[in-house]
């Protein structure tokens, strides 16, 4: 595979799709203007709980906006990132209390580690950490539901799912039993960065970049009708999040990373880890009521 003809195809497909997507009335409905009127009515008390289909939707917003703004638009559009990120841990954080009231919370894996990687390249420490130990708690909860079963092998379709969680774990000092889960037989390339991800040969994180560039290039591509690509949807096309987490908590771990990368995946706007860190946090008075009214509801929740 010609990696910079790919990579030319894809951005170009990409592109396309954010700026139709932005303007597509039903889009502009369902994800922006509708979320805000449904959280009201849950404020008002008429409904009993709040949809986090409604909180998706505007993270779902954002981060599209986002992507058309340094797509096409030559922004930095970091102020919906931000809000992207926002919504994200709130999605995460809702959906942890239900899952603990017997009321179904569930997240999709392909969701919960983007959603955590929004936090990490936001720079917000706290909000990461929140995120990344309520997917580790829901290991064996109903938000994720990956103890070993005769129903189901979900645990195995997204290696990147586990490469962050494995990533989160460390960093936290936190135990990691992959036995006890429904797990990939293998975890290549990611095997081979988390034997040695606090790597000081720049050498070596540029290979370790490149084999993860080449595989999300790699898993943009429809194969058979039956399986899964891990990242085959527009949003995730090229944007390399687990990539760029996993330099961001190097970041953190007080290592050095490359100024440049040699793989045309990071040489894309949408590779680019956003500045300054941490983000500022945005105004969000509507989702805030939300919040602070749920937390009256579910003592705990945001802990």
């Amino acid at each position: 595979m010609d990696m910079n003809k790919e990579m030319e195809r894809l951005q170009q497909k990409v592109r396309k799709w954010s700026k139709e997507w932005v303007l597509m009335p039903v889009m502009i409905k369902n994800h922006r203007d509708e979320p805000p009127i449904n959280l009201e009515d849950y404020i008002a008390g008429e409904e009993d709980y709040p949809s986090t289909v409604e909180i998706e939707s505007l993270n779902t917003w954002h981060f599209v906006n986002y992507m058309n703004g340094v797509l096409n638009e030559g922004k930095d559009s970091l102020e919906d990132f931000a809000l992207s990120a926002r919504y994200a841990g709130v999605v995460v954080k809702f959906e942890e209390a239900f899952a603990g009231n017997n009321q179904g919370g569930s997240v999709l894996l392909y969701d919960s580690v983007f959603y955590y990687s929004l936090n990490v390249l936001a720079g917000w420490k706290m909000d990461s950490r929140m995120v990344g130990k309520a997917l580790y708690k829901g290991l064996d909860s109903h938000l994720l539901d990956l103890r070993h079963t005769d129903r189901h092998e979900k645990g195995t379709l997204f290696r990147h799912f586990w490469f962050l969680m494995h990533l989160f774990c460390q960093t936290e000092g936190l135990k990691l039993d992959t036995s006890l889960y429904s797990y990939p037989e293998v975890m290549s390339p990611y095997d081979k960065v988390l034997a040695d991800w606090k790597t000081t040969d720049m050498v070596k994180v540029q290979d370790f970049v490149s084999a993860m560039a080449d595989f999300h290039i790699q898993e943009t591509k429809a194969t058979a009708h039956d399986e899964i690509d891990e990242f085959d949807t527009e949003d995730r096309m090229i944007f390399p999040y687990e990539i760029l987490c996993w330099l961001r908590l190097r970041e953190w771990a007080g290592l050095s990373n490359p100024e440049t990368f040699v793989h045309p995946l990071m040489n894309q706007p949408l590779a680019t880890m956003p500045e300054p860190v941490p983000l500022p946090k945005p105004e969000t008075p509507l989702l805030d009521k939300v919040i602070e009214k749920f937390k009256k509801e579910y003592p705990g929740s945001f802990a």
